[in-house]
């Protein structure tokens, strides 16, 4: 077997390790007999080749498993009984109809709530963009055209800026754009959520 070779491979290099070590020394008998003793006299216990493929444990589980996942017998509907599933059933269908009515309604009136403060969210930016942006486009194109006027900076200066503001008055009006768009899409689903039955 592979573990007699592997363990006579082990037992001949220790030997010769321990002899290695000792022979060095003046024990060269002491050396000896301890080398016979570790491998003439040693016999390596008999391996047991056969293997219990069936322990009590592993069977006990296998036992379990299999009964939890066994099919059980299971009593099916009777004649007499069909009345009471019928009268069951029908109850189940009226409460989940009553509830999902209900509950729809809820969902409806609270997405409204929340459209409308997002359109008045929208609204209010919107205005604020509009005015502030108007002013600040002015007042920039004003200043730089006094000082141009005014010979303070000469007017290839004044251009750069210029544009920046005329390009800031643009980015602020596409801005408003969209959110327009946003409130009239919003507009469009409170007339939806208010014609749902």
């Amino acid at each position: 077997m592979a573990t007699d070779r592997a363990g006579a491979t082990i037992e001949s290099a220790i030997a010769t390790h321990v002899v290695s070590v000792f022979e060095r020394g003046r024990q060269a008998t002491t050396v000896a007999q301890i080398r016979r003793r570790i491998t003439d006299d040693f016999e390596p216990p008999q391996l047991q080749t056969g293997q219990d493929n069936h322990p009590p444990a592993l069977v006990a589980l296998h036992r379990r498993i299999v009964a939890a996942f066994a099919p059980k017998a299971r009593a099916y509907d009777t004649p007499d009984r069909s009345s009471e599933i019928a009268e069951l059933r029908g109850s189940i269908e009226r409460q989940r109809g009553s509830r999902q009515g209900s509950e729809q309604r809820n969902l409806l009136a609270y997405a409204r709530s929340q459209l409308l403060i997002e359109r008045q969210q929208l609204s209010l930016k919107n205005e604020f963009t509009e005015g502030f942006g108007r002013i600040e486009a002015w007042v920039l194109s004003i200043a730089f055209l006094g000082l141009v006027l005014l010979n303070v900076i000469s007017i290839l200066w004044a251009l750069p800026l210029l544009g920046l503001s005329i390009g800031r008055a643009w980015y602020l009006d596409r801005q408003c754009k969209r959110r327009r768009g946003k409130i009239a899409e919003i507009d469009r689903l409170i007339e939806r959520i208010e014609h749902a039955p």
